[in-house]
């Protein structure tokens, strides 16, 4: 008899937060997305240690320099395996700020796009 009531009970509670969630979920829904910052590529960085700036989207293109972990850069467009990026500062290899060329996206930090 205990065993039939404590199931009883159960499924009387499970029943009841499962109709509560809904309302909690379409409550907390637009808090996230107030709280969530829009992406852009502007906030990206270099992964590894001597990384090739590259004058193609091609590893057997001319190289422009080499780039360093934490580099600032900003992606421009992707194409395949490779990034169209500039650089957002001066790069620790000696290029200058505002130096465009193609980077391996392995060898690149993804924007953080905020959010939960």
């Amino acid at each position: 008899m205990r065993r039939i009531s404590l199931a009883l009970t159960t499924v009387a509670l499970i029943g009841t937060a499962a109709l509560a969630a809904p309302a909690q979920a379409a409550t907390a829904t637009p808090q996230r997305a107030a709280a969530a910052k829009p992406c852009n590529a502007d906030n990206a960085f270099i992964y590894t240690d001597g990384t090739r700036l590259r004058t193609k989207a091609s590893a057997s293109s001319g190289v422009k320099g080499q780039l360093y972990f934490k580099d600032p850069i900003r992606i421009l467009s992707k194409s395949g395996k490779w990034d169209y990026v500039q650089l957002k500062a001066k790069s620790r290899g000696g290029l200058p700020k505002g130096t465009r060329g193609y980077v391996a996206h392995a060898n690149i930090i993804p924007p953080y796009c905020g959010g939960l």
